[in-house]
């Protein structure tokens, strides 16, 4: 498996721990628990382990089968199992690897009805005896079960671990540290259950990926130190965030005189500028950085394509705008959602042009009269006619009703006619109280 050096050594390293693991004695299951940052990584382990060209000398299966229920579960497994043998059985196979057929069939008929993990584990068992009857090569087994409940994890462990496994055999499971799913088995069964932790550090490894790109392209120079700075940002390292805005600022305003799109990289820089400011709630430094975005999408409506530079602005003045509401300043607030609107609108981006009308009739709501702020309610809701019901229901449209469903000069301004013809179709005949009910826990 072509990969870069990087990624290479993280997986090897995990791999190196994930051995370590489940060699040692008594260990049935072993359990890796990786942070959310590392999502993708993980996913990129269960690819790595399978790999034709790894150095993993042990027997490596991934079940890719969803948790239902116990029942349903060991079937799943068994039909996996034995459609990957037919495949294996009809496929023209690599000249280095054994062309025999694996003369093996899982068990589908439950024998145990008080545990149906006993077919599970006989059918993982009976191929791990058939494949290396001398026992002399480690199979792995490795669920994925992303989807798992906590409850259904350690019932089906439990139940699983009350069978023995044949001496070369490990199970493998996986866990976000957000969702815990395995725990109680963890404590549960010490001995059987080995935890590892897969502490990937995700932020060298993107470092490293970027800095592997052509250095002779700036773009791809910019984007390494970009990723740099979204980096100290994240872990509050402020001298950091100040030594990679300076370099970030220096390509793009070296590129800016040949290319005017590098504006945009401005605004980029701005926003995550501002973003670090709300963590820390300095909301004055948080608006300093918002100026200078707004600045730069300026520039960029009078330099660039008319889509990128209205968008740029769109999204600069409601991020601003945002802040101001953190400082409860709402008539600045509502002055940048104004403009944010007007934005969207010379680009016809319609989707945030609702949003940016729901958001100006929800600040001036906080000062203002109605017969001031309904006009950007019923702005927002005329632009059904531009969207798909699909794009509609999926937007912010129901929340830009939302404030005005039940408004008796809301209606009379659109017509029950109006409301009735563009919200039955998309809502229902009680569309009112479905609106009305939208965002909420039902």
């Amino acid at each position: 498996m072509a990969t870069s050096n990087s990624v290479q050594n993280t997986m090897d390293s995990l791999v190196s721990k994930w051995q370590n693991a489940y060699i040692l004695k008594e260990v049935k299951m072993v359990c890796i628990t990786y942070t959310p940052k590392e999502e993708s990584m993980m996913e990129a382990f269960l690819d790595y382990i399978l790999a034709l060209d790894n150095q993993i000398e042990n027997f490596v299966w991934v079940f890719e089968s969803v948790f239902e229920n116990e029942e349903s579960f060991a079937l799943d497994i068994a039909n996996e199992m034995q459609e990957l043998v037919q495949d294996w059985n009809t496929m023209n196979k690599p000249a280095e690897y054994d062309a025999s057929e694996i003369n093996w069939k899982p068990v589908f008929e439950h024998t145990d009805f008080k545990n149906p993990m006993q077919l599970l584990v006989h059918n993982l068992n009976s191929f791990a005896k058939n494949l290396f009857p001398n026992r002399d090569i480690e199979v792995c087994y490795v669920f994925k079960n992303f989807d798992i409940s906590k409850s259904e994890a350690y019932q089906w462990i439990k139940l699983s671990l009350e069978f023995p496994f044949e001496k070369n055999i490990t199970w493998t499971v996986v866990q976000s540290t957000e969702n815990l799913v395995y725990q109680k088995a963890i404590d549960s069964f010490p001995k059987e259950v080995k935890e590892i932790k897969s502490d990937i550090n995700v932020n060298a490894v993107v470092e490293q990926l970027v800095a592997q790109a052509d250095p002779t392209k700036p773009e791809n120079v910019y984007r390494s130190e970009l990723v740099k700075l979204m980096h100290a940002v994240e872990d509050r390292n402020k001298d950091k965030v100040s030594i990679q805005t300076k370099k970030c600022l220096d390509i793009v305003i070296r590129e800016l005189k040949n290319d005017p799109n590098w504006i945009s990289q401005v605004v980029t820089v701005y926003v995550i500028l501002y973003n670090d400011q709300i963590g820390y709630k300095n909301y004055n430094e948080a608006i300093y950085f918002a100026d200078k975005a707004v600045e730069a999408s300026e520039i960029a409506q009078k330099t660039t394509d008319v889509s990128i530079g209205n968008r740029l602005a769109g999204q600069t003045h409601i991020g601003r705008g945002s802040i101001y509401v953190l400082k409860n300043d709402w008539k600045k607030a509502n002055e940048d959602y104004i403009k944010a609107k007007e934005a969207y609108k010379q680009c016809d981006d319609y989707l945030m042009q609702i949003e940016a009308c729901r958001l100006c009739g929800w600040s001036g709501n906080k000062f203002d009269k109605e017969i001031n702020v309904l006009p950007f309610y019923i702005e927002g809701f005329n632009l059904h006619s531009k969207l798909t019901s699909e794009l509609l229901s999926n937007s912010t449209f129901p929340l830009l009703l939302k404030e005005v469903i039940y408004n008796i000069n809301f209606e009379n301004q659109v017509s029950k006619q109006k409301l009735d013809e563009v919200l039955i179709p998309l809502f229902g005949q009680h569309y009112k109280f479905e609106i009305d009910q939208y965002g909420t826990v039902k």
